[in-house]
Order: C-alpha cells, then sequence, then structure tokens
C-alpha cells in the first residue's frame, strides 16, 4: 500500500498532462501519483508490468473494493480513526519546488540532441511556469544566456561549434553572467581531466539517463542555495 497527498496527485494530473497529453480524473490520479512513488522508491522495477485499476466513483468505492478493512488508523486521534492528526508541511522536494518558482523565472538549455532537450523541457515545464530558451550548440547558447540573462542554466558537454567546457569558460570570464548557476547534464564519461577541468564553475553534475525529476530538481535547488 502507498499513500498520496491531494498535492501529489494533482502534480500527477498536471505531469501526464504536460508530458503524455494524457487528461483524467481525481481519482485516477491518486492510483498514478502511488505508482510514481512506488518507482522512486525502487518499489516498482523498470521491467515489471504494472496493471492500473483506478475504479468509478459511483458507488461506495472503498468498501466494495477493500472490504471491511479498508481503513486503519496509523496516526491521530483513536476517536477519528479516520482523519488522522494534520501533519506539519513537509520540508522536502515541494517545498523546496516552492521556493524555487520564486527565485527562477527563465532558465536556458543549451543542448544539441533534440530528444534531451524535448525531455528537459518537459520535466522543467511540469514541474512549474518557467520561460525556457533553447540553443542547440555552443556559440548560440553563448549568445542566447548573453541576450536573455536566464535564472539558470542547463548544459551539455559535447556539441559542434563550441562545447560547452568552453562555454562555461566564457559564462565564467564575463562578470555579467559569471554567477548565472550552470548545471550540466551529459552523457560523456568524466575523465579526471574533465572534472578538473569543470572545477567550481558548475553548480551540479547529472548524467543523462541515470535521473528522475526529483533529481533534477535537487539538483536545481542545490545549486541555487549554494
Amino acid at each position: 500500500m502507498e499513500t498520496v497527498s491531494d498535492d501529489e496527485a494533482f502534480r500527477a494530473m498536471h505531469v501526464m498532462a504536460k508530458m503524455e497529453g494524457m487528461a483524467f480524473e481525481p481519482a485516477a490520479a491518486v492510483a498514478f501519483a502511488g505508482v510514481i512513488k512506488m518507482v522512486r522508491s525502487g518499489a516498482i522495477a523498470p521491467d515489471d508490468v504494472v496493471v492500473i485499476n483506478a475504479t468509478g466513483h459511483t458507488i461506495p468505492v472503498e468498501r466494495e473494493v477493500l472490504g471491511d478493512g479498508w481503513a486503519k488508523v496509523l496516526s491521530g486521534d483513536a476517536a477519528h480513526p479516520l482523519y488522522p492528526t494534520p501533519q506539519p508541511k513537509a520540508e522536502g522536494l515541494m517545498a523546496a519546488l516552492e521556493r524555487l518558482d520564486e527565485r527562477v523565472r527563465s532558465i536556458a538549455i543549451v543542448e544539441d540532441n533534440a530528444d534531451s532537450a524535448t525531455l528537459l523541457r518537459r520535466i522543467l515545464q511540469a514541474r512549474g511556469n518557467y520561460t525556457i530558451f533553447e540553443a542547440r550548440n555552443g556559440v548560440e547558447g553563448l549568445a542566447m544566456i548573453r541576450e536573455h540573462r536566464p535564472d539558470l542554466v542547463m548544459l551539455d558537454l559535447m556539441m559542434p561549434e563550441m562545447d560547452g567546457f568552453q562555454v562555461l569558460d566564457h559564462l565564467k570570464a564575463d562578470a555579467a553572467t559569471a554567477k548565472i548557476p550552470v548545471i550540466v547534464v551529459t552523457a560523456k564519461a568524466l575523465t579526471r581531466a574533465d572534472k578538473e577541468r569543470l572545477g567550481d564553475k558548475v553548480d551540479g553534475l547529472m548524467q543523462k539517463g541515470s535521473f528522475m525529476d526529483d533529481d533534477l530538481f535537487s539538483e536545481i535547488t542545490e545549486a541555487l542555495t549554494k
């Protein structure tokens, strides 16, 4: 069994609408939110087959589907077993994203791979109403960043014309862009020399294909609080 909050159910609706073009009612959103949590916790493996049964709301769903033992007191006043004592607002990811929204309004994605750029854009759009700028090579990316001065840069390393290392060098050498946080998202296997070259110029480093959206936003939040 997995529990989800109203915020998590709403977020599942929002994510599926933005990323997959799917719309569904709140009851189904609860099921999808639970699956998302179980995937992130490792309870559901990547090769598992998952069947979601979202029963309609025209019958008393709890007792019909789960029987008399559908409710169980986990916390709160025993006199009101179905209404646990409200818990303080979580200081986890959702709270961090609320603070993040106040600080970040625009994000630049400098990425030559269109599929990777689309994935990053969809994750960001599913989490907030950001202005997103995109460039497909280092030269265009550097010019774009200098023109728009985004609040955050997501930078690939392996790009044509000018690679991410060079873009980073130019950004940090210019007082107007030196303090913009940069998160590197790359498929490149970094050597010791690569890591030394990046040094303290980047605020986060993520390998493509190894993260989910929570990981991405944890990196962004950490980058902005340094």
